[in-house]
């Protein structure tokens, strides 16, 4: 594609106009936006690009882990000169919409929904099979779906952009309501949840019906439709007791070398190493630089011999925590990063279950248990929860412990209501971030931003 800069940074506009007409025209050899898709491949091409920006070091493999761990109470940075304040800022929550920590992963995000979206309005263009339009359709809805969502939680009302656009276009953006958003995300995972549940090895880590429904019970979750969550549920889990494509696994066997090919992943962030490109830098690891990355998850709170204990354990300085210490090759690393994986989702029906009932049921204890039993740690018995809260209560621990250090736990903190527990001085409007103020400026209409 040829590429077009433009100073509008929440899409990648689509055409320029001019006066000068000469200016205007393409050279007919190079590709463009309007004449790139010919065939299949030029799609399975634009489909590999959008995988391809989860790697940014703006997303998962950098400022994601500043946004949605280091703000929460499982990292800490206590280097608060670094990058000139503005890291410190988010740690300390005195941070500004001129955090430049916002305008690059806000871009980076909507690079995503502009690159589906060329997808999702082309794939009608060119003969393909019904299997073929499935795959291409399902992966560019899944990461659509899983962008908005990061970007809502992030974030609360954002341009809903479902075309792509014009500069002119894009000037004239407003914030879409909440409710709009999370309904476009649930509209994106229901048609993703066409893809298969499993690709050959040759495409492993492509987006699966798995990941589809895993992701979509979240957000029906953070939506507290229970009943929708446990519909998509019901045949997950009994897919991951059945441990033929996906299942349980002890999770100092999946970290932090078997990311790869472990059952436990549903969808993960995949990196190569070897100076292609495709790898992450170390630092950005959690490495512990200066006190810019200190683990503060408290080892008092794993029981006897939870082999989840020694992943997240404080690091000295210069060093990651061993759940993300993959093999390097000097500062690279190709450790994956997850985004969902099976334990999260017995979790996620433990919860549900929970919701669903008057008092602590044994569906929603038994797959509390799996999580437990899986971390070599004693199972619990009905009686050892006397009310909802106190079942409720555990299954927010279990996540905390579970899914230490993967962009989780600040998401968690905000929509289970223990913000003001947590940080009893904090305002409660710091649990969105500010839109960064390079969009409010290029907007026409400011109201409402």
């Amino acid at each position: 594609m040829k590429k077009i800069y433009t100073y509008i940074s929440i899409v990648i506009a689509l055409c320029i106009t001019s006066c000068n007409k000469f200016i205007d025209r393409e050279p007919i050899s190079n590709p463009t936006e309007a004449n790139f898709f010919q065939e299949v491949k030029d799609f399975e091409g634009a489909i590999i690009s959008i995988y391809d920006e989860l790697q940014s070091s703006d997303q998962y493999s950098g400022r994601f882990l500043r946004l949605m761990e280091v703000r929460a109470d499982n990292v800490e940075d206590q280097n608060s000169s670094a990058a000139g304040g503005v890291n410190y800022e988010i740690e300390a929550f005195n941070d500004t919409p001129s955090n430049g920590n916002f305008s690059a992963s806000w871009l980076s995000l909507y690079q995503i929904v502009f690159r589906a979206n060329l997808v999702l309005q082309n794939i009608n263009k060119v003969p393909m099979t019904d299997t073929q339009r499935n795959n291409i359709e399902g992966q560019a809805t899944f990461l659509r779906g899983l962008t908005y969502f990061n970007l809502v939680r992030l974030w609360g009302e954002v341009p809903l952009i479902l075309q792509t656009q014009t500069v002119e276009e894009a000037r004239n953006n407003k914030r879409a309501s909440v409710a709009n958003i999370y309904a476009q995300i649930i509209a994106d995972l229901q048609k993703a949840k066409n893809l298969p549940t499993q690709w050959s090895d040759a495409e492993k880590g492509r987006a699966t019906q798995y990941a589809a429904q895993a992701l979509l019970t979240k957000v029906y979750l953070y939506q507290k439709e229970y009943a929708l969550a446990l519909n998509e549920l019901t045949p997950l889990v009994a897919a991951i007791n059945s441990g033929k494509i996906i299942g349980l696994v002890p999770s100092n066997e999946t970290f932090p070398n078997s990311l790869k090919t472990i059952k436990d992943i549903l969808f993960a962030v995949q990196y190569l190493k070897g100076g292609v490109g495709e790898s992450v830098y170390q630092n950005n690891r959690y490495r512990n630089q200066d006190g810019g990355a200190v683990i503060s998850l408290p080892q008092s709170l794993f029981e006897a011999n939870d082999n989840r204990k020694a992943l997240v354990a404080p690091t000295s300085n210069g060093n990651r925590p061993l759940k993300f210490n993959a093999d390097r090759l000097g500062n690279e690393t190709s450790g994956d990063f997850p985004i969902i994986r099976c334990a999260e989702v017995m979790l996620l029906y433990a919860e549900v279950a929970n919701e669903l009932a008057t008092s602590p049921t044994q569906d929603a204890l038994d797959a509390l248990n799996a999580v437990r039993s899986n971390t070599g740690i004693t199972q619990k018995t009905l009686s050892d929860f006397a009310t909802k809260d106190d079942f409720r209560n555990e299954v927010y621990l279990q996540r905390r412990l579970e899914l230490a250090l993967e962009c989780d736990r600040w998401f968690d903190i905000v929509r289970t209501g223990q913000f003001s527990t947590i940080y009893p001085n904090v305002d409660s409007y710091r649990q969105l971030y500010p839109i960064p103020a390079v969009e409010i400026e290029n907007v026409n209409d400011k109201t409402n931003w």
